[in-house]
């Protein structure tokens, strides 16, 4: 019976959220790619584009917008700004995937009722040297 019982705990035992607080219903990239330049010296320099119409966007997951921004804050580190945005009619739990470079970490913004809006701030420690920023979109009930 024992044994029985362990084999059904068997795959919650080995089961990881790496890192996440809730389960996933949706995974999307975010469309705002950075670069950043970060000198052995001084701010790092951050370079982005992105294109702008006059629509709202039409966001991912059944409405839900994220849109990053990055500021340098001091040597070697950069504030990153995560807002998303609910445009859908539930309530969500979200939490963005920061990847700089090789590193990922997973930012919890938290639950995000309908019609509004969650945000979270995090500073990063970059190395000198070149390093891309991307972040996706991940959602759960």
């Amino acid at each position: 019976m024992i044994a029985l019982l362990a084999a059904f705990l068997i795959p919650i035992g080995t089961s990881s959220l790496r890192g996440l607080t809730h389960v996933l219903t949706c995974r999307d990239e975010a469309e705002i790619p950075f670069s950043l330049i970060v000198p052995e010296v001084g701010d790092p320099v951050i370079v982005s584009s992105q294109t702008i119409s006059r629509e709202e966007p039409e966001g991912v997951c059944g409405g839900l917008v994220l849109d990053m921004a990055v500021g340098p804050a001091g040597a070697n580190r950069v504030e990153l700004e995560l807002p998303i945005t609910n445009r859908s009619r539930f309530d969500w739990h979200g939490t963005v995937r920061l990847k700089v470079g090789a590193t990922v970490v997973p930012v919890e913004i938290g639950e995000i009722k309908h019609g509004e809006t969650a945000v979270d701030r995090v500073k990063v420690r970059v190395r000198p040297g070149e390093h891309e920023l991307q972040g996706s979109l991940l959602i759960g009930p």
